[in-house]
């Protein structure tokens, strides 16, 4: 159950957690007015408001994922479940899905496809307090091809003009970026993730219209060819980039990764789903698909990838793809640990899901603990620089000045 405060909230003798710059400062106070931090102070203030003690604690800006599916259930088959619901069980899946992200720390997810206008309903229903859970940025429906990957959330396109009623109606509804299923995927029977399934026309057509209503836009995209399109396209930010060609094959492309690079393009792997379906595909000896010849190989190389992407400098942000297979709400931790598997440090990982996924999301005053920033906050019983897993089990949560979850 959230618990409203009004007027101020004082938290007195923190270890706060810059995250910008990868330290700990030692018996912070931090006063928020509203859902804003008003002030950090190095020392004590005489206030008697409501307060909060974190001696012995750190405090942390609250965590980011950045690709989430709300409306799937994040069981063993998402897509058969999501096809065998009615809406009112869609919706109170979600509704379970944000409580337990938000009680894990996440205080904002992008949800990259759902269907419409179910996701808008639970947008409203967070914003108003009516139901618990984060913050969400959501595209609505993505665009795919007729009978493409996730065809059967809605919004499948074949014209240019498709493209452009698509997008108008998300946007009018409140959608905050456009995703494009740019290839095919290992969820969706009848695609392949080695098949580009979008015309560069179409990603063009979509890029210059998200850009001229001053929104972002991602795509999904398996298929080496899907990637070249989306950069060739404009696109800001590109979804697993894993590299996969005819017949199957997973091969990592230096030179397309350059380019995405010289162009500043973001890149969100999601990795730990990867390489939990891989392990599971190798327990099982079957996957979900059997036209993804190579489903074992293009997954376990998409930890590779992401080393590639570190070494050079990527922009990287940190996101679970929860709500498929398996991975439910409470996973961006497992999803940075396999960023420090591929070369990060624990600093920069941390980053990967707060100050700097707030930049590469546009996400103004969200991602750091600093006056006039939103107060999305959680309190941890260690020092995450040192230990990434203590980020696992939050003791307190606070979403804009609010504490929303204490830990039993």
């Amino acid at each position: 159950m959230q618990i409203k405060i009004g007027g101020m909230l004082y938290i007195r003798n923190a270890n706060l957690v810059d995250v910008e710059r990868s330290r700990v400062l030692a018996d912070r106070h931090v006063v928020i007015r509203d859902d804003r931090i008003e002030s950090v102070e190095a020392a004590p203030l005489p206030i008697s408001e409501w307060i909060v003690e974190g001696t012995g604690l750190y405090l942390c800006p609250g965590l980011i994922d950045s690709h989430v599916h709300l409306f799937l259930d994040a069981g063993n088959d998402p897509r058969m479940w999501y096809l065998e619901s009615d809406d009112p069980e869609k919706l109170q899946c979600a509704q379970h899905n944000a409580r337990v992200a938000i009680e894990a720390g996440i205080t904002t997810v992008r949800d990259c496809a759902a269907p419409a206008p179910l996701i808008f309903d639970l947008k409203d229903q967070i914003e108003k307090d009516l139901t618990p859970g984060p913050h969400v940025i959501c595209c609505g429906r993505a665009l795919m091809r007729p009978k493409g990957h996730c065809h059967f959330m809605g919004g499948e396109v074949e014209t240019v003009e498709d493209v452009r009623r698509r997008i108008e109606w998300n946007l009018e509804h409140g959608a905050g970026f456009v995703k494009l299923m740019a290839s095919g995927g290992g969820l969706t029977p009848g695609t392949v993730p080695h098949e580009p399934e979008l015309a560069l026309e179409l990603m063009v057509a979509a890029a210059e219209l998200a850009h001229d209503n001053g929104v972002p836009i991602t795509a999904h995209c398996h298929a080496t060819e899907s990637i070249s399109r989306a950069v060739e396209a404009g696109l800001d930010m590109i979804e697993h980039v894993n590299f996969v060609e005819p017949p199957g094959r997973w091969r990592y492309d230096e030179t397309m990764t350059r380019k995405i690079l010289e162009r500043g393009i973001v890149v969100n792997p999601t990795v730990f789903i990867a390489l939990q379906t891989a392990r599971r595909f190798r327990e099982t000896g079957t996957a979900h698909n059997p036209q993804d010849v190579a489903a074992i190989e293009r997954l376990e190389g998409r930890l590779e990838n992401t080393r590639k992407f570190v070494q050079l400098g990527l922009k990287i942000i940190g996101g679970t793809d929860c709500g498929a297979t398996n991975t439910p709400f409470d996973s961006i931790v497992d999803e940075i640990l396999t960023y420090v598997q591929a070369g990060m440090s624990n600093a920069e990982a941390l980053q990967s899901i707060t100050c700097k996924s707030a930049e590469y999301l546009g996400l103004p005053n969200v991602g750091k603990i600093a006056p006039g920033f939103r107060a999305d906050l959680i309190l941890v019983d260690a020092n995450p620089l040192d230990d990434l897993t203590v980020l696992r089990r939050p003791r307190k949560v606070f979403k804009s000045g609010r504490l929303v979850h204490k830990r039993q």
